[in-house]
C-alpha cells in the first residue's frame, strides 16, 4: 500500500511538471527580485538569436527561426540556464488586445500570461458567460474558482505581465475603478481589500507606487500578503524622466531595476539613468523595461 502511495504521488508530481507552463518553473512572482531581465516584445523581435519560449527568453542563436515558440516545438536539450536572456514583459495594454476577437485567447493569473486558445471553454474570448480574455484574471481564478489556476496552468504560458506608470494611474480606484497599487515593484490588486477604498488609503492615492508609505504604516508590510500580486511595475528612459522629484517622485534607473532615491540623493539626478553604485538607503520600486 505503501509503495502504491509513493508511485502515485510521483505520477502526480511528473504530470504536474509536464503540464505546468514553462515559465512557471522559472518564475514566481512572489520572490522576484529582479533576477532575471524584463524584455519587451520589440525588443525581442530586433535581436538576432533570442526566442521566447514560452515567456522565457533563450539566445539560441540561429538555431529557431521562430521568434515564439512552445515547449513541445523545441528541443529541450537546447534550453539550459547559461542561455536565457530574460523574460518576455507584456504590458497591460498589449494583453487587453489578446481577447480573442480576431487575436489569440490570453489571461495573466499571478503574474504569468497564459495562451488559451485552445481552450474550446474559452472559444471567442468568452468563457461561460462570466469572464472575457485579454485581462488579469488572479483574483477571479484564484478566490472565486473551483478550479483554482489548475486548469489555466495546463496550457504554454506567454509572459509576465507588466504595467507601466501610465497603465498604473488607469487603476486609481476612483469611479468604480480597480484599484492597483506598487510594493518594491511588485503591482498588487487591492481592489477587494476592505482596507483600500475610494481612490485612497490613509491619504495616499491609489495606481502609483507606494513602497515608502507602506513601510511607514504600522502593519502594513503584513497586509500585502492579503492582497493578489499581479504583475511587475516597469520603466524605460522615457518613463523615468518623468520622476524627477517635482511633479512625482524622485526615482532613478540602475542596471535592471529602479530605485526611489528619496534619501540620501546628494549629487544624483532623479529622473534619470544611474552610472554609478545605488546606495543602501534607496528602495528599489521597479524594473527596467527593454
Amino acid at each position: 500500500m505503501t509503495r502504491f502511495s509513493t508511485a502515485a504521488v510521483l505520477l502526480v508530481v511528473m504530470v504536474m511538471t509536464v503540464f505546468a507552463g514553462h515559465l512557471d518553473n522559472i518564475f514566481n512572482i512572489s520572490n522576484f527580485s529582479g533576477q532575471y531581465k524584463i524584455i519587451s516584445p520589440q525588443t525581442l523581435e530586433k535581436t538576432s538569436g533570442w526566442v521566447s519560449v514560452e515567456g522565457v527568453i533563450y539566445n539560441l542563436g540561429s538555431s529557431v527561426l521562430k521568434k515564439h515558440v512552445k515547449l513541445s516545438e523545441i528541443d529541450s536539450k537546447l534550453l539550459t540556464k547559461d542561455k536565457i536572456v530574460g523574460l518576455l514583459g507584456v504590458t497591460y495594454s498589449e494583453l487587453s488586445k489578446y481577447n480573442g476577437k480576431n487575436a489569440p485567447v490570453m489571461v495573466s493569473v499571478g503574474g504569468i500570461i497564459y495562451d488559451l486558445s485552445n481552450s474550446k471553454s474559452w472559444s471567442g474570448g468568452n468563457h461561460k458567460n462570466q469572464h472575457t480574455a485579454g485581462q488579469d484574471l488572479t483574483y477571479d481564478i484564484l478566490k472565486l474558482s473551483p478550479h483554482g489556476i489548475s486548469k489555466i496552468k495546463s496550457f504554454p504560458s506567454y509572459g509576465v505581465l507588466v504595467f507601466t506608470p501610465d497603465e498604473m494611474l488607469k487603476f486609481d480606484g476612483k469611479n468604480q475603478k480597480k484599484i492597483y497599487v506598487s510594493v518594491y515593484g511588485i503591482v498588487y490588486d487591492a481592489t477587494y481589500s476592505r482596507k483600500f477604498s475610494g481612490g485612497e488609503h490613509y491619504g495616499h492615492d491609489m495606481g502609483v507606487d507606494l513602497t515608502n508609505e507602506i513601510l511607514s504604516l504600522q502593519g502594513h508590510v503584513n497586509l500585502l500578503s492579503k492582497l493578489y500580486a499581479i504583475g511587475l511595475y516597469v520603466f524605460d528612459e522615457k518613463s523615468i524622466a518623468k520622476f524627477d522629484g517635482k511633479n512625482n517622485k524622485p526615482f532613478v534607473i540602475a542596471d535592471d531595476k529602479v530605485y526611489d532615491i528619496s534619501k540620501n540623493s546628494d549629487g544624483v539626478k532623479a529622473g534619470s539613468m544611474l552610472t554609478g553604485t545605488p546606495r543602501k538607503e534607496w528602495l528599489v520600486v521597479g524594473y527596467v523595461f527593454k
